[in-house]
């Protein structure tokens, strides 16, 4: 052990393991770093998105919640409450409204805050206590509705309630905002005495729960079985397409970061590991010529990787835990909640990537040194005989489990992976081709130009490996650049600042001119009225949904349920035709319903409108941008098929602010007109994409501060032979500018082609991302053409003539003696 520690302490002096050490140290902070880092930005958007929800987990169901289910959540130490919801008459005085009214538990709400108000129609106060009991709040459009004001009397059923707050937003809001009748809540102890639920009422019954993730985990494996029809477990980023999407996009884009991390720590590894065996060959050879055998020397390098992963891995983790404090504490004053704590757990990540990393280039490399043969001592410029191949599979194999490890998945890694192979090949094809084409132009070079090209192929193998690791380093960043800025502009997009913010349901024909002229008056942005006749899908190409789907085993969609139908005169906002004629006397289909049921134009559908059937053929398919927010449909007849049924109406609008209060008191002239108002979902929404924005900035500048460091590395491997050339160039007689430049232009050339090998696989693994990764449209990104090679050839240049920098200050004798 001593002998081991005595060559450990010679190899840090003279620098040799202190350079795979500084690799490992990289390896394991920068992926604890961002794993620690992602997983309080995970914590942190699912306790914002847990507000829309007012809890961490809900269960809803049709039927009473049973009481084993509250009796586990105590027994798990998680926080329950529960909320009733259904629509019901509410009376004050000689008014009356259909209303939909919430009763809650005490407890309620486990996350968020209701905002409540003394004024009508006001912007409202944070409150996280529910109503006592005998009170209800009511929404300032329902007391406008019913003409009341605080203090006045409400009857639900056989009990009377006193208005005590006006309700601007519940913090569960999220579950009941596609009710659009106006809306209440009222203490869980006084719905028994409203009398109002009775058989064959349309209740839903919901199971609140908060608490430790890993109780919620056990909560939810027991109940999962239980759970029957009319009954669903529910988590904050399941709350509505567009929410689910917003978080899955948002964590797609975090583990693409981390798994960036880990490819570049790995390279880090693999050229540190390289360089160490390439500096032991010697010392390995004499130790063997003085008797050392194969087993002692196995010995002594376990020993030496062991205790340098132990300190590795201890400073490493220590470092990403301070490196995700700092990026923690730079967010916070950005960020409209506090971040959680990171989990301990999560330092996992940074050790085993370090141990992987370790394991899969080190100890392949340190076997076959061990086997080095004491000629080497006679033979210096021996070089060791390795299965290269085999040797880089193993670490590619370790980089790639780890990565789906790290990913709980395999389509990351595989697009990543696929794009690296793509890449070494065009590097090796490119690379051969140029650095080839370079030496014969090159032939009895005088000029630092030329001695700089000449330089390329006379290095061919390891200028080669360079040019890859300089590729993928460059690729990797423009792809972060890449999916940042197109990720952000999609959710941009997805979410003006003037998407609709609310929808009128229920209007009739007559009633569209009135409300045309109000909106007007308010200058109101407003979408084009659609027509709803409600319908549903019986059959398709003459055989019943029954017969496709028995027991409704696999029923699509579009057969599940009513849907709502219209007509319309040309394709509306939101929509594009994907094939055949919208004009013509035929069904127009979304194409996602339409791949879901396996439908295609000339398709027909049986329709029961009203107790008529209806069957049409689907002449057109539409894509539907649902994001946009505008009234939207899965299906769109002809006109002369719908005109003679009672139809109401929907519009979607985008209210400001600054007129909601009256545009609320104009709409109360409509009684029967409801209002949907979606507009605390979409801030809710639009303040998560904000912080993304912010997050993301800093993963990126984490990021490429591993790139840079990683570039450094790879400079380093092949200092030697540069440094030795350099020596011998001034020894006859070269000036320093001259050696300056042969540095420039061959670093310059390195970083050109890197950078334009980049931006293609940038490109095309941009591509699969962007299709296959975030389910996005894809995109071309010119700036990558241009920020490619730029990059490469200023970051490149200065980075290897900064490191080359000894051979131009250093006498040359010295130099060489130090070879």
């Amino acid at each position: 052990m001593s002998f081991t520690f005595r060559l450990m302490l010679r190899d840090l002096r003279s620098g040799d393991l202190l350079t795979l050490l500084l690799a490992l140290i990289i390896s394991v902070s920068t992926v604890t770093s961002i794993g620690l880092f992602i997983d309080r930005l995970q914590l942190s958007f699912e306790q914002e998105s847990a507000n829309l929800l007012a809890a961490d987990r809900l269960v809803r169901s049709d039927d009473t919640i049973p009481a084993e289910w509250t009796l586990r959540a105590d027994e798990l130490a998680l926080q329950h409450a529960q909320r009733t919801s259904f629509t019901t008459m509410m009376f004050a005085g000689d008014s009356l409204q259909l209303s939909q009214l919430s009763a809650v538990s005490e407890g309620y709400p486990l996350k968020g805050a209701y905002l409540v108000d003394d004024t009508l129609f006001g912007t409202g106060q944070r409150s996280t206590e529910a109503p006592q009991q005998g009170e209800i709040w009511a929404s300032s459009r329902l007391a406008s509705l019913l003409n009341i004001e605080l203090g006045d009397q409400v009857e639900v059923g056989d009990a009377t309630f006193t208005l005590t707050k006006y309700l601007v937003r519940d913090p569960g809001s999220s579950t009941s905002a596609f009710a659009i009748s106006p809306r209440a809540v009222i203490s869980m102890a006084d719905l028994a005495a409203t009398n109002v639920i009775i058989p064959g009422s349309r209740v839903r019954y919901s199971l609140l729960l908060a608490g430790n993730r890993d109780a919620l985990g056990q909560y939810e494996t027991w109940i999962t079985p239980q759970l029957n029809e009319g009954q669903r477990w529910q988590t904050p980023t399941q709350r509505g397409e567009r929410i689910g999407d917003t978080i899955g996009r948002a964590e797609s884009f975090l583990l693409l970061a981390g798994t960036l991390a880990v490819v570049m720590s790995g390279v880090a590894m693999a050229l540190a590991s390289a360089r160490f065996v390439k500096r032991h060959l010697m010392q390995v050879a004499i130790l063997k010529t003085l008797g050392a055998t194969p087993k002692l020397l196995g010995k002594v390098f376990f020993q030496q990787l062991f205790t340098l992963f132990l300190v590795g891995a201890l400073i490493g983790l220590a470092i990403g835990w301070g490196i995700q404090e700092i990026i923690a504490s730079l967010l916070s004053g950005l960020m409209s909640t506090t971040l959680p704590e990171p989990s301990i757990s999560r330092l996992w990540l940074g050790a085993t990537t370090g141990l992987i990393s370790m394991l899969a280039f080190c100890l392949p490399l340190m076997s076959h040194l061990i086997k080095i043969s004491p000629l080497s001592v006679l033979q210096p410029n021996a070089k060791i005989e390795l299965n290269t191949f085999v040797i880089y599979l193993i670490g590619f194999l370790g980089m790639y489990g780890l990565m789906c490890v790290y990913t709980k998945g395999f389509l990351l890694p595989s697009i990543m992976t696929a794009a690296i192979f793509g890449i070494a090949l065009l590097v090796a094809g490119i690379g051969w081709i140029v650095f080839k084409l370079g030496r014969s132009l090159t032939s009895g070079a005088t000029s630092g130009w030329q001695i700089g090209l000449a330089s390329l192929y006379r290095r061919l193998v390891p200028n080669l490996f360079q040019l890859l690791v300089f590729t993928l380093i460059i690729m990797l960043t423009l792809i972060l650049i890449g999916v940042k800025s197109s990720l952000i502009a999609d959710w941009q997009q997805q979410l003006p600042e003037d998407a609709p913010n609310h929808y009128l349901f229920n209007v009739q024909a007559n009633q569209i001119d009135q409300i045309n002229d109000e909106t007007s008056k308010l200058n109101v942005q407003k979408s084009e009225w659609y027509p709803m006749v409600r319908g549903r899908v019986t059959a398709a190409n003459g055989k019943t949904v029954q017969a496709l789907y028995p027991n409704e085993k696999g029923e699509p969609e579009l057969y599940e349920r009513e849907l709502n139908l219209t007509w319309a005169e040309s394709i509306g906002k939101g929509n594009e035709l994907v094939s055949g004629d919208f004009t013509a006397e035929g069904l127009s289909i979304e194409q996602r319903v339409a791949k879901e049921a396996n439908l295609t134009l000339g398709d027909k559908l049986t329709i029961n409108i009203g107790g008529n059937i209806v069957t049409l053929p689907i002449t057109s398919v539409r894509t539907v941008d649902w994001g946009s927010m505008q009234p939207n449909f899965y299906l769109i007849l002809p006109k002369s098929i719908l005109e003679d049924y009672p139809a109401n109406f929907v519009s979607s609008l985008f209210i400001e602010e600054s007129k909601a209060q009256s545009f609320y008191k104009a709409m109360s002239a409509f009684p029967t007109v409801s209002i949907l108002n979606v507009g605390d979902i979409l801030k809710q929404i639009q303040t998560i994409i904000g912080q993304l924005s912010q997050a993301i900035q800093l993963v990126l500048l984490c990021i490429l501060s591993a790139g840079a460091l990683v570039l450094l590395a790879s400079v380093r491997s092949t200092l030697e032979e540069r440094l030795e050339e350099g020596a011998l160039l001034r020894v006859l007689g070269a000036k320093s500018a001259l050696v300056r430049q042969a540095l420039f232009v061959e670093f310059g050339a390195l970083g050109f082609f890197s950078g334009l090998i980049a931006a293609i696989g940038a490109e095309t693994c941009l591509y699969g991302l962007q299709v296959f990764v975030f389910n996005a449209d894809a995109s071309f990104h010119p700036l990558l053409w241009l920020f490619g090679p730029l990059i490469g050839v200023c970051v490149i240049s200065s980075i290897g003539v900064f490191a080359s920098r000894t051979v131009l200050k250093v006498p040359p004798m010295l130099l060489l003696r130090g070879l």
